[in-house]
């Protein structure tokens, strides 16, 4: 209420005796700010806390900081939506700091896999959005999906893989294939062939396949209902 009271009092002195309203000329409005930078309103402050991966350059273009000299010239819902719009950056909150402070608080995505497409790398979330080009051997716990259309389905596979984590674990990397289903790439070597559809099903399938076989490079192609095709390296042998 201090804020409009004071805004409001530098507004009618400045405008006494002229007869327009407060925000038509853009000449006035700038007086306006001046007395109340006078005043002892004008931004001199910013404090964001809350993030960790984004830059910080990027966070204060977003608010816009140097282009408003006052409470009264900062938009605080353009500058959250502009902070919104940044890729790590899930939600955000700006706080007006009587009598010149802004107080920005920030929630950051968390990143959920790496997404290999062509020959770069990126950290995406559980939505499938992409956070930032990385190495490729960049943080090395996440999952790795590869191919069009894997950020989005990320998330689905992995809930279905969280189900066995010990095969989870086996798998180095899943390969979105045409865009509608998956090749799981195994750190021995080995891979499984999912279908588009009842992959949950195809999972269990495979693990039952997989353990009949034991450890190795075995191939295990599960794309037609009730029809398991497995390829060996000459000399393995079925458990």
């Amino acid at each position: 209420m201090l804020a409009f009271t004071a805004v409001g009092s530098v507004a009618f002195v400045a405008f006494a005796g002229v007869a327009r309203p407060l925000y038509a000329p853009a000449p006035a409005l700038a007086e306006i700010e001046r007395l109340i930078e006078l005043s002892g309103f004008g931004l001199s402050q910013v404090s964001v806390t809350g993030y960790r991966y984004t830059l910080d350059s990027d966070i204060f273009d977003a608010i816009g900081f140097e282009h408003a000299r006052t409470m009264l010239g900062f938009d605080a819902r353009a500058a959250q939506d502009r902070i919104e719009r940044l890729p790590w950056v899930e939600r955000a909150s700006i706080e007006r700091v009587l009598p010149d402070r802004l107080e920005v608080r920030i929630s950051e995505r968390s990143p959920a896999a790496v997404w290999r497409r062509g020959d770069r790398n990126f950290l995406i979330d559980q939505s499938g959005r992409v956070l930032a080009a990385v190495p490729r051997e960049a943080m090395p716990s996440l999952p790795r999906v590869a191919g069009e259309g894997a950020a989005g389905e990320a998330a689905r596979l992995h809930a279905l893989l969280a189900r066995h984590p010990a095969f989870m674990a086996r798998v180095d990397v899943a390969e979105r294939v045409g865009k509608r289903r998956w090749m799981l790439r195994l750190a021995d070597g080995g891979t499984v062939q999912l279908p588009a559809h009842g992959q949950a099903e195809a999972i269990a399938r495979a693990l039952r396949v997989a353990a009949a076989w034991g450890p190795g490079a075995v191939e295990i192609d599960i794309r037609v209902p009730e029809r398991t095709l497995v390829r060996a390296p000459v000399g393995a042998k079925q458990g």
